[in-house]
């Protein structure tokens, strides 16, 4: 069963940023059902955890282009990359209304919208191949109709 979720070759690195966004969502939001008053207040402001997620993604993303890890170290800059995203998407909602109230729902929408993106990416490249060149073709088609 798991030999077929394994990614194709070259795939790798967006499957290790899905599973790693998708777990670190998960155990957010479970520990935001247990703990929902737990959170780091500075000086009386609320430090939302999306905060974080853009702390996590900068470090990440200038490792990255800095270090141009390989092997290892790619893999676990990725798995990094995916908990930023997890922590910065799941208040997703707070960047659009830029307040704490009746945002949820965007998070929700943000991180199944991230998910389909990335599985697209995983599984769905030779439909998006196939997709994407009749798509071309037919615009290119429609295009000479509408000049001639």
């Amino acid at each position: 069963m798991l030999a077929k979720l394994r990614p194709k070759s070259g795939k790798e690195i967006p499957f290790i940023i899905f599973s790693s966004f998708l777990a670190t969502y998960i155990v957010i939001r479970i520990f935001i059902y247990f703990f929902p008053f737990l959170f780091l207040n500075m000086r009386g402001v609320h430090v939302h955890h999306f905060a974080y997620g853009f702390l996590i993604l900068t470090a990440a993303g200038l490792y990255d282009l800095i270090m141009r890890p390989t092997g290892k170290f790619l893999d676990r800059t990725a798995i990094v990359f995916g908990i930023g995203m997890a922590f910065s998407y799941d208040e997703f909602g707070m960047w659009l209304r830029l307040r704490d109230y009746d945002v949820a729902r965007f998070g929700y929408d943000a991180v199944i919208i991230i998910s389909l993106l990335l599985l697209s990416i995983i599984y769905f490249e030779d439909f998006w191949k196939r997709t994407g060149k009749t798509f071309v073709f037919t615009l290119k088609n429609q295009l000479s109709r509408l000049i001639s």
